[in-house]
């Protein structure tokens, strides 16, 4: 399946854009990790696309699909609710 094979791909690209969205925080604001509302949505992102990428779904490859479409919500809540939704120094609205 076209979504397992781009998983370890994606949580690899995930996981360094936090990594290196840390080090320029640090640089421009002084700290690592402020627990922005983007922050923190971009590390429920990594972990909810890290769950399948740990577990095996044996129940059926539907619960998979359906878990994959709720994970790429939370994609769309970092990229767009956090700055229409919630405030932060990443709100840009």
């Amino acid at each position: 399946l076209l979504s397992q094979l781009m998983l370890y791909p994606a949580l690899t690209c995930l996981g360094f854009g936090i990594f290196i969205g840390a080090i320029w925080a640090n640089v421009s604001w002084g700290t690592y990790w402020s627990w922005d509302p983007k922050e923190t949505w971009a590390l429920i992102t990594f972990m909810v696309y890290a769950v399948p990428a740990h577990r095996t779904f044996h129940s059926s490859l539907v619960t998979y699909h359906f878990y994959m479409v709720l994970a790429f919500l939370t994609i769309l809540m970092t990229y767009f609710g956090v700055n229409y939704f919630l405030g932060g120094m990443h709100s840009y609205a």
